[in-house]
């Protein structure tokens, strides 16, 4: 049993790393046009915070948790707004670049 959860938290590691490109990309999206943010790509964004928040909390990655949990909320704080909000994708890029160190330090460490 505890192999199994040790391959499943590598697995969800190597996913996470993907999820952050991910998270990245979606990121330029919203900065291609300063001026509105496209309620879909925030939406995505919270999506993929979500799932990383709720699975590292299951799987005992409360540091990994944490971090994307401020992702989530950012994103749905401004689900409604209709003009980027420049500090909210400066936020964004810092949390970000935190929850990509937090993945690399964790997959680093379970090696």
């Amino acid at each position: 049993m505890r192999d199994r959860i040790k391959q499943l938290a590598g697995e969800f590691l190597q996913r996470c790393s993907r999820d952050v490109v991910s998270l990245r990309a979606l990121h330029a999206r919203l900065c291609g046009d300063s001026t509105v943010f496209d309620a879909a790509v925030l939406k995505e964004l919270e999506h993929l915070a979500h799932r990383v928040c709720g699975t590292g909390a299951s799987l005992g990655f409360e540091s990994l948790s944490t971090r994307a949990a401020a992702i989530e909320r950012l994103a749905e704080g401004q689900a409604g707004g209709v003009t980027a909000d420049q500090n909210v994708v400066e936020r964004l890029v810092e949390y970000i670049a935190a929850l990509e160190i937090e993945v690399d330090r964790l997959i680093h460490a379970s090696v």
